[in-house]
């Protein structure tokens, strides 16, 4: 039938997403008394019909019908006398009720459905925090954005599919009960009929399965490209390349357009092809029923009423198994990316918590490479940071620099060697320690929208006013900050856009230094500022080191910026070619030396 029913999975997976055993049973009980509501109150319409035909004659009612038998004692028990209003007040009384428990399963279903939509969204986003730095290396933005707008929903309305078509098949055998308990003959044959007509859909249902899934990734194609290229909008216009981008984008939502009527369309072929076929019922029944069977006026008319409900949720029936199966390309996306993070999960194995740097951080023999990578990107690299002092990193590019700091606060570990922090391997201390003695501040500083006091607290949610002010005055962003509209209050704009590089970069360093952590890491912090805002960069550094004991580690290719460093790194190729302090780099003639003679030349 699909993919969940073949493979006798629905149940793994509703539970894998949240959907318990107690909101089975519950929404099913609310359906099956609704059914069993709505039965009697279209069958109380037989002896009502009954009773206005023989003009209320008790004696003749109960000798033309077993059923008035029962409603007299009925009537009977609780000393009332039957009338054409009582009747019509007890099936309007079964049709409020009915609606009350569709109403309050509905209400439900839609509030469990919400929840746990909600649910699933926290939980992929956390996940994907959770992961390793490889895994946030290949995956794009835009397809995680895409399955957490759209593609949760979709999936989580295909594993409540079943129950909803739990939902029909209770109402469908209960019609079906009343139409035997009518006439088995007729019901009888409209049911052999119905079971060959649900035939016909079977290859709609296929197609939906196929067109569900060309259809999830028609929308990670449009996520993906909409996310990379509304991040880049002047390098777009200035690159001249709008029109290619235009015709891109058309192109890719015009195949979106294409499986979208597609899936409408297989979905219309399978609600259309159902009229007919009650129509067709309807006629039949009340041919034969008339001339062969000669069945009471108001057994026919009640038998109508009962197949034309009928034939709507036969139709539910299929229409929910087409629906399920043009969702499962989402169900399929949703846990696969569930799968992929759950074997990229970051493993802690520390038991030990680390509380500062004592004497330095040590690097014996340490080599990594890139899981997709053919060489390693560090090659038995040696060497020191010590406490309390500033030691740079620089080389050519691609000569491992990023991938170097990264092993630090243990974004990626070694794939041979040993950290150690004063003396202890790495590995037995707690991510969440060692994360909490660094603060990081990247090459392009990652701005969220909101006020540039949001953008300080990000370092540390619960800081002080005056710790805010402290870290933008250690920072030099004080002074610009005040000549904003609003100072700190001011709203800066996703990026900071109002903000120029070097002002972006003072913030984003205010926002690490409020954390007061340790050990302050610097990844290529002046590559993209101008040479005023290197000199006040070289100022921040330089103020950092007389008024705090932070261990500062820094990134760069602009050796002005870092030439007062303590100790100074030199990749290239991955492999340390040497270190020592600027004079002492400049005596060696190596890369170190020629890189400054080309930069101030």
């Amino acid at each position: 039938m699909s993919y969940l029913f073949n493979k006798k999975n629905w149940l793994s997976h509703a539970k894998n997403i949240g959907i318990t055993t107690n909101i089975v049973i519950l929404i099913v009980s609310l359906s099956l008394v609704a059914t069993i509501t709505e039965l009697f109150g279209i069958g109380i319409f037989l002896p009502i019909f009954q009773f206005i035909r023989l003009e209320g004659d008790l004696n003749a009612l109960i000798a033309d019908s077993s059923v008035w038998r029962y409603l007299i004692n009925v009537f009977t028990y609780f000393d009332l006398s039957p009338t054409l209003l009582i009747l019509l007040l007890i099936s309007f009384s079964l049709f409020l009720s009915r609606q009350l428990f569709i109403y309050i399963r509905i209400v439900y279903t839609q509030t469990i459905i919400e929840k746990i939509v909600q649910t699933q969204r926290n939980r992929l986003f956390h996940e994907y925090l959770n992961a390793n730095s490889d895994y946030h290396d290949d995956v794009p933005v835009g397809s995680l954005v895409n399955i957490i707008m759209t593609e949760i929903d979709n999936a989580v309305y295909a594993l409540m599919g079943p129950m909803g078509v739990m939902v029909y098949v209770i109402m469908l055998i209960g019609y079906l009960s009343l139409l035997f308990l009518l006439s088995w003959e007729m019901t009888t044959a409209s049911v052999i009929i119905l079971l060959i007509v649900s035939m016909i859909p079977r290859v709609w249902i296929k197609q939906s399965a196929q067109t569900g899934r060309k259809l999830v990734d028609a929308n990670t194609l449009i996520a993906e490209f909409l996310v990379s290229r509304l991040r880049s909008p002047r390098l777009v216009v200035l690159s001249g390349t709008k029109s290619a981008e235009k015709k891109e984008f058309n192109s890719l939502t015009s195949l979106q357009r294409q499986h979208r009527v597609r899936k409408v369309t297989l979905s219309a072929k399978t609600t259309v092809s159902m009229d007919p076929i009650v129509i067709g019922l309807s006629l039949a029944f009340l041919y034969f029923s008339y001339t062969i069977l000669h069945l009471q006026i108001e057994i026919i008319g009640l038998y109508l009423v009962v197949i034309l409900r009928l034939m709507p949720v036969v139709q539910g029936i299929i229409t929910k198994l087409q629906a399920i199966q043009g969702s499962l390309g989402s169900v399929e996306i949703l846990e696969g990316r569930f799968d992929a993070m759950k074997k990229s999960l970051e493993k802690d194995m520390g038991t030990k918590d680390l509380d500062r740097l004592r004497k330095s951080i040590l690097l014996s023999n340490v080599s990594y490479r890139y899981p997709s990578g053919i060489n390693d990107s560090l090659k038995g690299v040696d060497v020191e940071f010590k406490a309390n002092e500033v030691t740079a990193i620089v080389g050519p590019s691609g000569s491992g620099k990023s991938t170097l700091i990264d092993l630090l606060p243990c974004l990626r570990l070694p794939t041979k060697g040993l950290i150690s922090i004063d003396g202890v391997n790495i590995k037995e201390f707690t991510l969440k320690s060692i994360r909490q003695m660094m603060s990081y501040v990247s090459q392009y500083p990652q701005i969220f929208n909101g006020t540039v006091k949001n953008h300080i607290l990000y370092g540390k949610v619960n800081a002080s006013d005056n710790e805010v002010l402290v870290a933008a005055r250690l920072a030099g962003a004080e002074d610009f900050i005040n000549q904003l509209p609003q100072g700190f209050y001011t709203v800066i704009g996703e990026d900071a856009i109002k903000l120029s590089g070097g002002q972006k970069q003072r913030l984003d360093i205010a926002r690490a230094l409020v954390r007061r952590a340790p050990i302050l890491i610097l990844d290529e912090p002046a590559s993209n500022l101008d040479a005023a805002s290197d000199k006040k960069f070289k100022e921040v550094i330089t103020r950092i080191r007389k008024e705090t004991n932070t261990t500062v580690v820094i990134v760069s290719h602009r050796l002005k910026s870092i030439s007062d460093s303590d100790n100074i790194i030199v990749l290239n190729q991955g492999i340390v070619e040497s270190t020592g302090c600027h004079s002492e780099l400049l005596g060696k003639n190596g890369w170190y030396a020629k890189a400054w003679k080309i930069q101030n030349s």
